[in-house]
């Protein structure tokens, strides 16, 4: 990241971004498999599982794409961006079938 943008990052996005850090790191030295496993497994609960454990799994599915899509948003293309929209519509429309 050059200085200019450093610059321009508010203050919140900085503090999000190093609170972020040592999370990003273990997920980073974890297996990469294991990431993805986890997160169907999560799906695959808020899709077939009672609603009392659907919701839950959908929520930390949710809260993961979007923290991710947020981290990566000022430097990915725009369809990158809207790859990020659409994950986050599919766990919302997800939920949504739950109800």
């Amino acid at each position: 990241m050059s200085a200019n943008e450093a610059t321009r990052r508010s203050p919140t996005r900085s503090q999000i971004e190093r609170a972020s850090r040592p999370l990003l790191l273990r997920l980073s030295a974890s297996p990469r498999p294991a990431i993805v496993i986890g997160t169907v497994l999560l799906i695959v609960l808020g899709l077939l599982a009672p609603p009392v454990v659907a919701w839950p799994a959908l929520v930390i599915v949710f809260a993961f794409v979007a923290w991710i899509a947020y981290l990566s948003w000022p430097v990915v293309s725009p369809g990158g961006k809207i790859a990020r929209l659409v994950m986050l519509a599919l766990v919302v429309i997800m939920a949504g079938t739950r109800l």
